[in-house]
């Protein structure tokens, strides 16, 4: 009885993490390549940890790396969209962890916006790529 409780539970809070990563907007490359890479990765994480069953670890790791890649890939797409609608930077910051998205717009042409998207943690940046962001 216990076990199915806690099952049933389980798949009610997979389905709703699953919902509320919807994206309205379509995934773009990056969306999936940071899904597959963080769900790897968490795959075999999740192997590792759970000695019992590994393939449930990886099951488990590989779904939340996934999902985590995905709302990354997500914050970046969102924080250049804005600041290519605003022409101004937009800057998400993660008080509790020090890591921050900041999107600044370059250049504009006929329909669209080019976007540098920078990533960090604390003062010290990690990642800086370019992005063309259709202006609708």
């Amino acid at each position: 009885m216990i076990k199915t409780i806690a099952i049933f539970i389980l798949c009610v809070t997979v389905t709703f993490s699953l919902v509320s990563c919807y994206a309205p907007g379509y995934p773009t490359q990056q969306h999936y390549e940071s899904a597959t890479w963080l769900g790897v990765v968490g795959a075999g994480i999740g192997a590792l940890v759970d000695k019992d069953n590994r393939w449930r670890g990886a099951v488990i790791g590989g779904s939340l790396g996934a999902l985590t890649g995905y709302g990354l890939a997500e914050i970046n797409q969102r924080a250049a969209q804005e600041a290519a609608y605003r022409r101004n930077t937009v800057t998400y910051y993660n008080q509790r962890t020090g890591e921050w998205v900041q999107a600044d717009p370059m250049s504009y042409g006929p329909g669209y916006a080019d976007v540098r998207i920078r990533t960090g943690y604390g003062q010290q940046v990690q990642n800086e790529r370019y992005e063309r962001v259709p202006l609708r």
